[in-house]
């Protein structure tokens, strides 16, 4: 049972590390606040990361569709609580996207308020928003963090990255791209391609699989096909 339990668990390790791993395939790209620091941007270019600097109206960095990241200094983040900014940036983080990721630079010690207030804060994130948070040194190590987690994202994972915006109305293409890049594996580029060939969203779920597979390939084809088909309560079980 224990040689089992070891072998499992060198499993689990080897895949987290493959997935991390170095892999030289297309370029990063992202969005940054174009409030952020600019050693913010030169640490993550010296990664051969794309960044694009735009006023963001949620969070701090886009690294994919899904997933936006907070970053905070530990001063900042205290001092967001007592101005009530933390809970609303939280709020509207959980709301446009999957995925909320808070990253807190330096020690995670109070000094204006109880240290209880600051750890309930931190708790209150986790527990109540959902949001994952990383303690990271200083913002050299923020800058790593967010050059892996946005290389699994867009390279392993196939997951692009579209600029949220939320002032201009959006047309019809738009939530139709949205709509088609919530499925898995589907993208920007694979969804750009959908639209033509299709035309419409209804053309689009009613096709049979080998329809499918012509367009988006035998792999996403068949994912697809399945999410689109299968009974809910069947997936419950």
């Amino acid at each position: 049972m224990e040689k089992e339990e070891k072998l499992q668990s060198r499993k689990v390790e080897q895949t987290i590390i493959s997935e991390f791993s170095e892999q030289k395939k297309e370029q990063i790209e992202i969005f940054i606040d174009s409030r952020e620091t600019e050693e913010m941007s030169v640490l993550l270019e010296r990664y051969g990361i794309k960044v694009n600097k735009k006023q963001l109206e949620v969070g701090d960095i886009l690294i994919s569709n899904r997933i936006v990241i907070e970053r905070k200094t530990a001063n900042d983040f205290e001092a967001s609580i007592i101005d009530n900014r933390l809970f609303e940036q939280a709020l509207k983080m959980t709301e446009n996207y999957e995925i909320s990721i808070l990253i807190i630079e330096g020690e995670m010690k109070a000094n204006r308020i109880r240290q209880n207030a600051f750890i309930g804060a931190y708790l209150s994130l986790i527990t109540d928003y959902g949001i994952c948070i990383i303690n990271s040194k200083d913002l050299k190590e923020t800058a790593e963090y967010i050059y892996l987690l946005a290389r699994r994202e867009q390279q392993k994972k196939k997951r692009g990255v579209r600029l949220l915006v939320k002032k201009k109305a959006i047309t019809m293409k738009e939530k139709q791209l949205r709509i088609l890049e919530s499925f898995p594996s589907i993208g920007p580029k694979t969804a750009e391609k959908i639209i033509e060939e299709y035309g419409s969203l209804e053309r689009f779920f009613n096709s049979d699989i080998k329809q499918l597979e012509k367009v988006i390939g035998k792999a996403k084809a068949s994912e697809v096909y399945e999410i689109l088909h299968k009974e809910i309560s069947e997936s419950l079980e």
